[in-house]
């Protein structure tokens, strides 16, 4: 009898420590799907932060939307490539003297007689983008008539356009080059750049961007 009850009591032990064993299992399996499945959600997110970055920077946007949007674009939609063989680089529009320009990347007499030209900086980045043009009343003939507070929009080859506020008008010696200076503290500016009458003086406004 006592054999038997000694049996009877391993048994229980055997089928209560194999229970046992079988939460502490399942515990163990779900904590590790738990872990991965965090593991993988911290990768992904780490990943989405790495892209978001890199479209950032890529673009030169403030925020993903706007990187985005741009990533989207087409180059050239709404602007010739050329014009007469000089590559087109942008648009100028000046409300306050109505005039609208494309800009022509590369600057000589040749280009100049096609457009607005530039003649260094790059468009709608960081520094300062100067252009020049010709004292015509459809092209910079009429700048020196601006004030400061107007307004003057450069858009891109992706159709995306910056407003640069004037901020000063000079006229300077053809000799002084100091407006061409790409030191901008980090601010994004542009320079005009024209001829008086006779090409005594050089007409130069110069403008910052304007912020949201």
């Amino acid at each position: 009898m006592l054999k038997k009850l000694l049996k009877y009591y391993k048994m229980i032990i055997l089928v209560i420590l194999f229970i046992f064993l079988f939460f502490i299992i399942l515990i163990i399996t779900s904590s590790g799907n738990n872990i991965v499945s965090a593991s993988r959600l911290i990768n992904i997110k780490e990943l989405e932060n790495v892209k978001e970055e890199l479209e950032l920077n890529l673009v030169g946007e403030k925020n993903i939307e706007a990187a985005r949007k741009v990533l989207n674009l087409k180059e050239y939609e709404n602007m010739p490539k050329s014009i007469n063989g000089y590559k087109v680089i942008g648009r100028i529009s000046i409300p306050e003297i109505e005039v609208e320009k494309y800009i022509l990347e590369e600057t000589s007499e040749e280009a100049l007689a096609e457009s607005v030209t530039k003649i260094c900086g790059e468009v709608n980045k960081t520094g300062n983008l100067c252009l020049a043009g010709h004292n015509y009343r459809d092209t910079f003939g009429k700048i020196s008539s601006l004030e400061t507070g107007d307004k003057i929009n450069i858009t891109d080859t992706y159709d995306r356009t910056v407003t640069y506020q004037v901020y000063s008008i000079d006229r300077v010696s053809p000799y002084d080059t100091t407006c061409l200076s790409q030191e901008t503290n980090g601010e994004r500016e542009i320079t005009l750049v024209t001829c008086t009458l006779g090409a005594i003086k050089r007409v130069v406004v110069k403008a910052i961007e304007v912020y949201d």
